[in-house]
């Protein structure tokens, strides 16, 4: 299936959506520099989905003009990914952690 076809259709018909998932992602250098910087996290971080890891990373680097928040959401990712936990939603409560 390609990734159009996880969209709902009334999503699809936006041309912006297209847009968007034809799009290949460019991870930023620096957080994939920080995640390597710990080895367990790294290994743990090649075993998710590509597009666990893009929305993960992409929701990181949505924070960079606001340094304190980028900095948290890169140290949340890096410990939750050290221990194998997926994040499952939002507000950083464990039970979105699997």
């Amino acid at each position: 299936m390609d990734k159009m076809g996880l969209i709902h259709p009334k999503v699809r018909a936006n041309s912006e959506v297209e847009k968007t998932i034809a799009t290949p992602f460019a991870y930023p250098a620096d957080i994939l520099d920080a995640i390597r910087a710990d080895e367990k996290a790294w290994e743990n971080y090649q075993n998710f989905s590509d597009s666990y890891k893009r929305i993960r990373v992409a929701y990181i680097d949505a924070a960079r003009k606001r340094p304190e928040e980028y900095k948290k959401r890169l140290k949340n990712f890096i410990d939750k990914t050290r221990d194998n936990k997926r994040i499952m939603g939002y507000g950083g409560v464990d039970k979105y952690y699997q």
